[in-house]
């Protein structure tokens, strides 16, 4: 094997399996969740993924040989692009019109049959659109009997002069721009005004990422439209920045999205932990609210579980509310109002305090008079009441409701 080729062998490959690796995450998450827009996320991952590994020229060779057809890698690497464009295109339509429902109050599941019917809506334009350019694709390249020997750096170049190529090449980038275009600009536009700092950096990491890989299309272009005009010097435009802008722009897109699932999953931990920190102390004054079967140790099983602890915990709280003291919960109120905190604030740190002080009036045997006959979060809607827990979590054992027990003493 040349020893030029040995760079793009790594890179291809390292880039190919690393999208592997996030279609493997994102395909997890879809199964757990069952969102469109994470299924559309597997796909652009895994297909992008099949193009670079193909395109590494060791295995670039290894499939015409098997194939017997020369060049056909290429044709391979192209329709995969081809089709991680259009689920782009397809990601691009669901963001758009999530962005303009932001702010809804609507429950997950009617969030998720939305962002269902948002990808029907799009799938019947995007789908016909790219199936007739990959139809095009393949008509035009099949069309040619080509030179046998394999190109895998510089087939562009090579057969640019070749009308029925050059159409070829020209099909794959007007799909190829018309989803990596827009994925850029609207990540970068809806960058700009999200409040939301890990989905904010992800989108920037994307729209600039989809930048450097758009440039890969804009240099494809000079390229070939140089070469049919003789002018010289063209090879290393479209065999050499070309690629590596493609490279970079791939890393950056890859680093965007591993970097919000990360911290998205690293986020979701720290909430499960919240609340197994309120179920733990809520349940051990009555073990028997505890359900006994058994939940899979998986993300799912995760999420599964912490709906069964949001529940429990509720019964605990209920089954402690002769134990619960109205001075408590006013002290808690009127704290929570001088720290200037949110309503929600207010509500979790008025339940923390409340639920400190039932447990230690029942460890003590002294019952409040008269009890609290409306427990604070009781009338926080279905939708929002994990959030509670969870607020309620995190205040159980802070300095601020410490002082809320002292002053009510």
């Amino acid at each position: 094997m040349p020893s030029k080729e040995t760079a793009y062998d790594l890179a291809y490959t390292v880039v190919g399996l690393s999208l592997y690796l996030l279609a493997l995450y994102k395909g997890r998450a879809w199964l757990s969740e069952r969102i469109p827009s994470l299924l559309l996320m597997t796909g652009a991952a895994l297909s992008a993924g099949s193009g670079f590994l193909v395109a590494a020229p060791h295995n670039y060779r290894w499939i015409d040989q098997l194939a017997g057809v020369s060049n056909l890698a290429t044709y391979v690497v192209y329709s995969s692009i081809t089709v991680c464009c259009a689920f782009y295109l397809l990601i691009v339509m669901l963001w758009k019109g999530a962005s303009a429902n932001t702010g809804s109050t609507a429950t997950s599941e009617t969030r998720r049959q939305a962002e269902v019917d948002r990808l029907r809506r799009a799938a019947r334009w995007v789908a016909p659109l790219y199936t007739v350019l990959l139809l095009l694709m393949t008509v035009l390249f099949f069309a040619v009997e080509l030179p046998t020997g394999e190109k895998p750096l510089d087939f562009d170049t090579t057969y640019a002069e070749h009308s029925t190529i050059t159409a070829f090449l020209m099909v794959y980038q007007a799909g190829y721009g018309l989803g990596i275009w827009s994925m850029a600009y609207f990540a970068w536009r809806h960058s700009r005004r999200i409040e939301d700092r890990l989905l904010r950096t992800s989108l920037t990491c994307t729209a600039i990422g989809c930048i450097f890989v758009a440039m890969y299309g804009v240099l494809k272009i000079i390229a070939i439209v140089g070469i049919n005009a003789g002018l010289p010097s063209m090879e290393p435009i479209s065999n050499f920045i070309a690629p590596a802008a493609a490279s970079v722009g791939g890393d950056i897109v890859l680093y965007g999205w591993v970097y919000s699932a990360l911290k998205a999953r690293r986020h979701r931990n720290q909430e499960f932990h919240a609340l197994e920190i309120l179920w733990r102390t809520v349940t051990r004054i009555d073990p028997g609210l505890i359900l006994k079967n058994r939940v899979p140790r998986s993300e799912w099983g995760q999420q599964v579980m912490a709906v069964r602890r949001a529940g429990e915990i509720r019964d605990g709280q209920l089954s402690l509310r002769p134990w619960v003291s109205p001075d408590v919960v006013e002290t808690a109120r009127r704290m929570a109002e001088d720290q200037d905190l949110r309503p929600s604030q207010r509500e979790a740190l008025a339940a923390a305090a409340a639920l400190r002080a039932a447990l230690r009036a029942r460890e003590e045997g002294t019952v409040p008079s008269p009890a609290c006959d409306h427990l604070p979060g009781i009338e926080v809607p279905p939708h929002a009441e994990r959030q509670h827990l969870i607020l309620v979590g995190n205040y159980l054992h802070s300095a601020l409701v410490d002082k809320v027990l002292a002053a009510s003493r």
